[in-house]
């Protein structure tokens, strides 16, 4: 009787993945002392606590504007002008489930920093959050470094701290079928032209562009530059996404359905791969995964350096035979696909007189 209760945890973590690809939510950290501090859960503008200062206020209906689609929901952290940004502000956030986090619109001393920190410890946990920061080169597949200055709408004049909650909106508010790339802001009239905008996005850096008709995002990347050994198209924010989102839900459908609850064989080990491999069957139906290309299996390499870590010869054992070997409380899985990325770069000829030959 256990089976279908699982499937069907993993069909929703599949539902899950996409309807947050589609409308996700922000988080915002503003300081403003004309309210009571504390955290404020939006669902619209008519949310806004009453009596923030008109500054602040924009600032949250800034990030209510999206692009395709509006986030959801915009979760407030509102705290006051001498508190510290990570204890006040980000902690109350810690156990709560957002996409996209924005600060308030300057920082000073190292509170960026400490804001990608306390960012990078969440993350360790369930948090699947990004953080879209002014001029930070964070060189961090979660952080969004937005750089821009001059930006204008009509004669009110915005930095890049002052839109990071728009930006953050524009990502929230994007489908899985497409990305932030060329995400429009037609209400900015102007914005200071980047002297390379080229090798400003190859450095990890969110420009905008304005082609004489209206404002958009140049490309979606985030801040990423040191690879390593993760490929390289880890620094588009849409593929950071759905990775994010995939391995949660994954993660938190093992944790509620398994780990504990199951003995540790080999029936039970298979029976948790075929619903891995069922998960990312849907996930390649709504289009996160390329079709085919998701996959999940018993991890042979890793089982087997487990055995011998444990003294155990392995030198006459077949590949099933390690695989079907005792693991103690240990499970080791593998599982992986293709991430489709959105149409960005184009070639397109044009031939005069007919067919090109």
């Amino acid at each position: 009787m256990g089976v279908p209760n699982l499937t069907i945890e993993f069909h929703k973590a599949a539902q899950e993945v996409e309807s947050r690809l589609k409308r996700g939510v922000v988080a915002l950290i503003v300081r403003d002392a004309t309210v009571t501090p504390g955290l404020y859960r939006l669902g619209s503008e008519t949310d806004i606590p009453s009596g923030l200062a008109v500054a602040t206020e924009d600032y949250v209906k800034r990030a209510f504007t999206g692009w395709i689609n509006r986030p959801q929901t915009v979760l407030l952290s509102v705290i006051d002008a001498d508190d510290d940004l990570v204890a006040a502000g980000a902690a109350p956030l810690a156990a709560c489930d957002f996409d996209y986090l924005a600060g308030p619109p300057s920082y000073t001393g190292t509170e960026a920093d400490d804001l990608v920190d306390w960012l990078d410890e969440a993350r360790e946990g369930y948090c699947i959050g990004k953080l879209v920061l002014p001029n930070e080169e964070a060189d961090n597949m979660a952080v969004v470094n937005f750089v821009a200055s001059g930006i204008k709408v009509g004669a009110t004049s915005y930095t890049a701290g002052d839109y990071c909650s728009r930006i953050a909106g524009i990502l929230a508010g994007t489908p899985i079928s497409g990305s932030g790339t060329y995400a429009q802001l037609p209400e900015v009239t102007a914005v200071t032209a980047q002297a390379d905008p080229d090798s400003d996005i190859d450095g990890g850096k969110l420009i905008l562009l304005h082609d004489g008709r209206k404002a958009k995002i140049a490309r979606a990347v985030n801040s990423l530059q040191t690879l390593g050994d993760l490929p390289a198209s880890l620094k588009k924010i849409k593929v950071v996404e759905a990775v994010d989102l995939i391995r949660s839900r994954a993660r938190s459908v093992i944790e509620d359905s398994y780990i504990g609850r199951m003995a540790n064989s080999y029936d039970n080990k298979q029976l948790l791969v075929a619903e891995l491999q069922s998960f990312l069957q849907d996930l390649e139906a709504q289009g996160v995964l390329a079709a085919g290309t998701g996959y999940a299996e018993l991890d042979l390499d890793a089982q087997r350096a487990w055995l011998v870590e444990q003294g155990t010869d392995v030198s006459a054992m077949t590949d099933q035979e390690i695989l079907q070997a005792d693991t103690g409380s240990w499970v080791f899985i593998r599982m992986g696909g293709t991430i489709l990325d959105a149409m960005e770069d184009f070639a397109v000829g044009f031939w005069m007189g007919g067919n090109a030959a």
